[in-house]
């Protein structure tokens, strides 16, 4: 269309002819712009923050039940089938779960701790070799108590009173991993699920002192006083954390850190949005304005070229080339000033932000941020293209 490249480019013409006054409008809409990128990288950065807070910590989307109950394994069947949840796991009574551990056969005292069972997939573990058969994992305070890691072996016991006589059973476990301090910052010990039923079964009477070999998988039919559970995202906890309570089962978690957490972003995202549309509006108004009133001031002119031959179509094209250019070099300045205050900002030390970065303004926020102000200014100049296409080639005429 050779009259729209005609307008296009006299638009263009137009604007380096007036430079002061393209440049004022240039730097209107980087005014405008770069506050509201950086307050969005701002948001993002916060909300980044604290969800990697959450997320680095693998207990933010544990749950597990409160009081003893039975459960069997239909339940965790109809658990483990759950979109939701990404890993499921049987826990024993609470009595049951502690035992006692040295670094060695011969040492004199022993450490308590906790006793959970584990399986691939287990997140407290990931990464690390999940123990098996006769293997034990260690979490940190637990091993630095210790003095034992990776590939060492310590001895596990426990006791029970079984017809007046008092009776250990002890074993030798060798250590397949240390957990980080993430996973559980209590003394604990993960162990394989038959082994840790083996040892709640030696405590209730029904196991031998003498542990087969080979120790056996549990009984499909079993019942398990708990749970552990984790969920797939931090945005399942809350819904697992409200299932299982409707079912009346009385579970922890962390389910109001991260209720808490999404109210914040669905709140910054509704203040930030308000922001943005009021002041987007605001200069998008003024710009329309400015250019009709350019296309006022230029009437005459462009009226001769609707005498040269120019189509009422072409003619629209002036105002629309210059607000999509000037917006477009609006948003190339705000995103060079939002970046430079972006490095200024992550400079400085904030408690919320333990990566060191408190602002957050990815490539896709200053793509769609440039997108959506080249679109409203496009949208801006409708009217002043509408006003520039009623142009009538006798004006010009008349005006000479």
């Amino acid at each position: 269309m050779p009259g729209v490249r005609l307008a296009a480019g006299l638009a263009l013409a137009d604007a380096r002819a007036e430079a002061r006054l393209t440049l004022t409008t240039v730097l209107g809409i980087a005014a405008v712009l770069a506050p509201l990128i950086v307050l969005f990288g701002l948001k993002a950065g916060v909300i980044d923050a604290l969800r990697a807070t959450l997320i680095e910590n693998p207990r933010a989307r544990e749950i597990v039940n409160l009081a003893n109950r039975s459960f069997d394994a239909a339940f965790f069947a109809r658990l483990a089938a759950r979109p939701e949840v990404a890993f499921v796991i049987p826990r024993t009574r609470t009595l049951a779960a502690q035992g006692a551990f040295a670094a060695s056969a011969a040492a004199d005292t022993a450490v308590r701790a906790e006793l959970l069972a584990t399986a691939p997939g287990d997140p407290l573990l990931a990464g690390l070799a999940v123990p098996q058969g006769r293997q034990v994992a260690l979490s940190a305070s637990l091993a630095d108590r210790l003095g034992a890691r990776a590939g060492d072996t310590v001895r596990f016991r426990i006791e029970r009173v079984l017809g007046g006589a008092r009776e250990t059973l002890a074993l030798d476990l060798a250590v397949t991993a240390v957990a980080p301090p993430a996973s559980f910052g209590r003394d604990a010990a993960f162990l394989p699920l038959p082994l840790l039923l083996l040892a709640e079964d030696f405590q209730d009477g029904t196991a031998p002192r003498e542990v087969p070999e080979t120790i056996p998988p549990p009984d499909p039919a079993r019942v398990h006083a708990g749970f552990r559970l984790h969920a797939r995202a931090l945005e399942d906890v809350v819904a697992l954390d409200h299932a299982l309570r409707r079912e009346g089962v009385e579970v922890a978690s962390r389910a109001e850190d991260v209720a808490g957490l999404l109210a914040l972003d669905r709140n910054l995202t509704v203040l930030f949005v308000t922001i943005a549309a009021l002041g987007g509006a605001g200069y998008l108004v003024s710009l329309g304005v400015g250019l009709y009133a350019n296309v006022e001031r230029k009437r005459r002119d462009l009226s001769l070229l609707r005498l040269m031959g120019l189509s009422a179509r072409g003619l629209t094209a002036f105002p629309v080339t210059q607000a999509a250019v000037l917006a477009f070099a609006g948003a190339v300045l705000a995103a060079a000033l939002a970046l430079g205050v972006q490095a200024g900002v992550n400079r400085l030390s904030f408690a919320v932000a333990e990566t060191g970065r408190i602002a957050a303004i990815m490539p896709v926020h200053l793509v769609t941020a440039t997108g959506l102000t080249v679109l409203g200014a496009v949208l801006a100049a409708a009217f002043a293209a509408r006003r520039a296409a009623a142009i009538e080639p006798a004006e010009g005429l008349r005006d000479a």
